[in-house]
């Protein structure tokens, strides 16, 4: 995979790796905010709110729209569609790679225990055969 898909893919994913902006993005479902209001209802600071919105808004994860005094933000829905298929992607890689590792154990188990049965079989052959020899 190309360099540039996973450096983009781990600074989405370290941007969303903060509570505080989880819980923005889940405000922001409701609908439009404003910094006041989310920090508000977050308990923190508008300054830290500030600094959240920007880094969200650099992902263009989030639009802003000035309304007044007031900058007024809101999700962008096709920028979260793009993120769901990034992380379909993600785990469908990781998915089967770990199927495939999965199988393969299973496989190799399968394999000695085929192994150790067809030995205690020829092994019970030839008791039988030299049972009939005597």
């Amino acid at each position: 995979m190309r360099r540039i898909v996973l450096e983009e893919r781990a600074r989405i994913l370290r941007a969303l790796g903060t509570e505080s902006r989880m819980r923005i993005i889940e405000l922001l479902k409701e609908g439009p905010l404003e910094v006041g209001a989310i920090a508000v209802r977050l308990g923190i600071s508008q300054s830290a709110v500030s600094q959240h919105m920007k880094v969200l808004k650099e992902l263009h994860l989030v639009f802003d729209e000035r309304r007044s005094y007031f900058i007024h933000y809101s999700l962008n829905p096709r920028e979260f569609v793009r993120l769901e298929g990034m992380m379909r992607a993600v785990c469908r890689i990781s998915s089967e790679r770990s199927l495939r590792r999965v199988r393969r154990e299973r496989l190799s188990a399968l394999r000695d225990q085929l192994k150790a049965e067809l030995e205690r079989v020829e092994q019970a052959l030839s008791m039988l055969e030299e049972e009939e020899e005597a």
